[in-house]
């Protein structure tokens, strides 16, 4: 037995009223068709339109994504740029021997027992004065004769 093009059973020589029917019943179907067809081409038109959202989104994301790299690569860069000068400033100031050597010549001269030109040209002073008056003292005391 042989099925038509849509599925039914293939007709023997279809009467003149039949063949109306058939046409009726055939529209109807074809309407059906039209209708899933535009309902399945608006599901496809909202599913390309939310792809293309959530491309141009994705986008957005991407580039926001790589403008912060691109950041975080100029603020890397500019803190090799700070270490390598506090690596280079720190090659130039004293190091640990250095610093201990220096150490031990301020213990070994303690600066706190320096005195000043004018300290001790004062002290000097006091000293010469200090001298001469004990030795007017000495002079201006009457001798004493020993006794015998």
């Amino acid at each position: 037995m042989a099925n038509n093009l849509f599925g039914g059973p293939a007709a023997s020589a279809p009467a003149p009223q039949q063949a109306q029917f058939d046409s009726a019943k055939l529209y109807v179907w074809v309407k059906g068709l039209e209708s899933k067809v535009n309902n399945l081409l608006r599901e496809v038109d909202l599913l390309k339109n939310d792809f293309i959202k959530r491309n141009n989104q994705l986008k957005k994301d991407m580039k926001t994504v790589m403008d912060d790299v691109i950041e975080t690569k100029h603020e890397q860069e500019k803190i090799l740029q700070k270490m390598d000068l506090i690596i280079n400033e720190l090659k130039q100031t004293a190091g640990k021997e250095e610093v201990m050597t220096i150490n031990k010549y301020l213990e070994f001269w303690n600066p706190l027992n320096f005195v000043t030109h004018r300290d001790l040209e004062k002290v000097v002073e006091n000293k010469i004065a200090q001298l001469k008056m004990t030795t007017l003292k000495e002079e201006t005391k009457p001798k004493k004769k020993k006794s015998r």
